[in-house]
């Protein structure tokens, strides 16, 4: 979860926002869940709330982390007049998280920092940065920790299920959810142009899907560009007039299984524990998997020679820990979408695996996984010790982790990519 907006911060900047008004302020937030009492309450501020990733991801950690621990997770948001959030993922997260709401730009704006948990009696502050959590979460995986996934509320799925039947589709029929990120998604967040894809290019995988009696809902926001299809099966769900993002949760919990890349819905399908297919992903420290998930990265090709690089020369060059547009030119790379061939396989082979018919080479996830476990100790052997400037750098590789599944389909078709 990289923050480039933030690390132009400097340390004026840093003494305003954690200044005594503002430490005056957030006392006086916490004020009536304090005076309630009945045990121990932590609180956390989670400014990107209005991203449906963040909503998504920092509250299931902090579930995670201290649902045991502490009688009230307190979550602290802006307010929806200034920036609006989804409602439907606050109900995914009610009432086991606490979420207040504030006008106090400064004091949301705490929870880019990150420090460590700082136990004040029966409060505990929560000051950890995005990274932070998901790099922990994803050590505690290494450890042997479960995944406890989000479970959604009967009355979530039931508004779902009626509003899908209004909308006529609520005939019961096995849906594939699909999500595919595309310029018009936050186009000032020009550092993460890289994470997009072209929807056209997923025809072929669509027209298999309805081949095979799929309904495709298309989930995203309406800046999407439209998903054009002549099947009524293929649902183009925020450009419909009776979209809520009450089906973006409702959809994905009930889907056979979900197609994403790298954006927030993903998020969602992990949280759920929805079986999911990444497409055109990149390789990253913190994506981590659920067991019944696959992936397929984007093609990476050198720049200066124009030959792709293989899986092993991505990890060579440390380029996991790259996140940004401006990271990746500088490293003389260029990230290429999957074909549309690509695409159409690696849906092939989700759908298989889901129905229990595909045949597996274990060969192939054997030789990448020892490629990943090899990368990471390669990498964390080469870290120095932690100093200010480094407390929230990268220390996890996700793809490690025994269960990452790469898609065998594209392993089978380019050879090259495990040399």
């Amino acid at each position: 979860m990289h923050k480039p907006e933030i690390a132009s911060l400097d340390i004026n900047a840093a003494k305003e926002i954690f200044s005594e008004k503002t430490l005056g302020s957030l006392v006086e937030t916490l004020g009536p869940i304090l005076q309630q009492g009945g045990g121990k309450t932590l609180v956390y501020m989670l400014p990107a709330a209005s991203r449906l990733g963040h909503m998504t991801l920092e509250p299931f950690y902090l579930r995670h982390f201290f649902g045991e621990t502490h009688d009230t997770l307190a979550v602290i948001i802006h307010d929806h007049r200034f920036k609006a959030h989804s409602k439907s993922l606050r109900r995914l997260h009610e009432p086991r998280i606490t979420f207040i709401e504030t006008m106090n730009r400064k004091l949301v704006m705490m929870g880019h920092f990150n420090a460590r948990a700082i136990e004040i009696g029966p409060l505990t502050w929560a000051l950890l940065s995005p990274s932070a959590l998901v790099r922990n979460f994803v050590k505690d995986l290494e450890a042997g920790s479960q995944i406890n996934h989000l479970k959604v509320p009967g009355d979530l799925i039931e508004e779902g299920d009626a509003l899908l039947t209004s909308m006529g589709y609520g005939d019961g029929r096995p849906m594939v959810v699909l999500h595919v990120r595309d310029m018009g998604y936050m186009p000032e967040m020009s550092y993460h142009s890289f994470r997009a894809a072209k929807i056209e290019t997923y025809k072929p995988a669509i027209d298999y899907l309805v081949s095979k009696g799929y309904r495709v809902i298309r989930i995203g926001d309406k800046t999407s560009v439209r998903l054009e299809h002549e099947s009524p099966l293929v649902v183009d769900l925020p450009h419909h007039p009776d979209y809520s993002d009450i089906l973006d949760v409702c959809c994905m919990a009930k889907a056979h299984f979900t197609i994403t890349c790298s954006s927030g819905p993903e998020s969602l399908a992990r949280a759920l524990g929805a079986p999911m297919l990444t497409l055109n992903g990149y390789v990253q420290t913190d994506f981590w998997l659920n067991h019944n998930d696959v992936f397929l990265l984007k093609t990476y090709r050198d720049k200066a020679t124009g030959e792709k690089l293989s899986y092993d020369e991505m990890l060579s060059r440390n380029l996991f820990i790259e996140s940004t547009t401006e990271g990746f030119e500088r490293a003389g790379i260029a990230l290429e979408d999957n074909t549309p061939h690509e695409i159409l396989e690696a849906v092939q082979e989700m759908d298989m695996r889901r129905s229990g018919t595909y045949v597996s080479d274990e060969t192939l996830d054997d030789r990448f996984h020892a490629l990943s476990v090899q990368h990471l100790a390669r990498y964390r052997s080469e870290l120095t010790d932690v100093g200010p400037e480094e407390q929230d750098r990268p220390e996890t590789y996700a793809f490690a982790l025994p269960w990452a599944r790469y898609s065998q389909s594209f392993m089978k078709a380019n050879p090259w990519f495990l040399r």
